[in-house]
């Protein structure tokens, strides 16, 4: 779970499904995380590849949503080297 995580902490999931926007990961106990489709390569890239469902993922924690509270992530692997400090 990752309640009360401090943001750019690095954090692992398992994708729970596919949106139009992203993909979810879940965190044990219910702790659902959003990665939007911009979080997902480091270039802008038009359809990036999603996660296979039920594949484990590491990604940063960039802070909650404002309303709901939902964690934000980033599977950018240029946010996941500066999470490790790198």
């Amino acid at each position: 779970m990752i309640s009360g995580e401090e943001p750019s902490r690095l954090v692992r999931g398992r994708v729970t499904r596919h949106e139009n926007y992203g993909f979810m990961i879940d965190f044990g106990e219910d702790q659902e995380g959003v990665v939007v489709i911009t979080m997902i390569a480091d270039d802008s890239v038009a359809s990036p590849d999603f996660p296979r469902i039920g594949s484990e993922v590491e990604a940063v924690l960039l802070g909650y949503t404002e309303f709901g509270g939902q964690p934000r992530l980033s599977v950018r692997p240029k946010d996941i080297v500066k999470a490790v400090g790198g």
